[in-house]
């Protein structure tokens, strides 16, 4: 890895660790997230996992689209929703 994708791979982190938080206060079943992706190709290999306690609403998906893009903004990066899956975890 280089220096500058670690860099990126750093900032992701920190943005989403942001965007985590914001989730946990606006969302009452998500719980945290986990993302996988390619810091060569970002924006085409970026995938987040949300861990709720119960399913979301497609609303609730929405509004976690927008807030982890709102905080992507700064990479020059976005999540399509197929790039975004909820996972239940029921020990939550």
């Amino acid at each position: 890895m280089t220096k500058t994708e670690k860099r990126l791979e750093k900032a992701l982190i920190q943005q989403l660790t942001l965007a985590c938080e914001e989730l946990k206060v606006l969302t009452p079943h998500f719980s945290y997230l986990s993302h996988t992706g390619s810091m060569k190709k970002l924006n085409a290999t970026l995938n987040v996992q949300l861990y709720c306690s119960e399913p979301l609403t497609k609303s609730e998906l929405g509004q976690a689209q927008d807030l982890i893009n709102n905080y992507l903004e700064t990479l020059s990066c976005s999540v399509k929703a197929n790039q975004i899956n909820v996972k239940v975890d029921s020990k939550n």
